[in-house]
C-alpha cells in the first residue's frame, strides 16, 4: 500500500524544471507511523544514483556526474522534510525549489528536482520511472550533474531527493 501512495505522491508532485508555483497542494503534511530520528542512508543514495545512470544508459544518454554541491543541497532538502514532517517542492512556509536554488547560490540554466517518500530505493526509483515528470527529469539531455540524498524519518518512511543541473 505504501508503494502505491508513494507513486501517487511522486506523480502528484512532479515538477517541470523551474516552473513550479507555490500553492497549498505543493506541501503535504505527514504523520509518521513508526518514527525515529532522521537518519541519512548513504547506501540507498548510491543505489539511486546508479539507477538513474543505468536508466540514462538504456536511453543512449551519457551518465550524470556526481556533484557534491547538489548532493549537499539534496541532503538539506531531505533532512528538512524529515524533521518538519512534510513532503513537497515547496515547504510549509512557502519556500519553493527556485527560492532554495537562489539562496544556495546556484545559477544554472537548467535545474530540476525529483523527490519521493517511499519504503525503499527500488520502490522510489520505480515510482520516478512511472511518473512522466520525474522520468523526464531523469532522461533530460540538459542534465550533466546529479546530487542524491536519502533520509529515513521512520521504519519504511524514507525521503528520496534527486537534484539535476547542467
Amino acid at each position: 500500500m505504501l508503494h502505491r501512495v508513494a507513486a501517487f505522491l511522486a506523480a502528484l508532485i512532479a515538477l517541470a524544471p523551474l516552473t513550479a508555483t507555490a500553492s497549498d497542494d505543493d506541501c503535504i503534511q505527514l504523520a509518521y507511523a513508526r518514527p525515529h530520528q532522521p537518519q541519512v542512508i548513504t547506501s540507498e543514495a548510491r543505489e539511486l544514483f546508479n539507477d538513474v545512470n543505468a536508466t540514462r544508459r538504456q536511453r543512449g544518454l551519457p551518465a550524470l556526474a556526481e556533484d557534491a554541491s547538489l548532493a549537499q543541497f539534496a541532503l538539506r532538502v531531505a533532512q528538512q522534510m524529515a524533521e518538519r514532517h512534510y513532503f513537497g517542492h515547496t515547504d510549509p512556509n512557502g519556500v519553493t525549489f527556485q527560492d532554495r536554488l537562489r539562496a544556495a547560490g546556484f545559477a544554472n540554466r537548467y535545474a530540476a528536482e525529483n523527490m519521493a517518500y517511499d519504503q525503499d530505493e527500488k520502490s522510489a526509483h520505480e515510482a520516478f520511472l512511472h511518473s512522466p515528470g520525474h522520468y523526464g527529469n531523469i532522461v533530460d539531455a540538459h542534465s550533466r550533474k546529479l546530487g542524491v540524498a536519502v533520509v529515513a524519518a521512520g521504519d519504511g518512511e524514507i525521503f528520496y531527493v534527486e537534484e539535476f543541473a547542467d
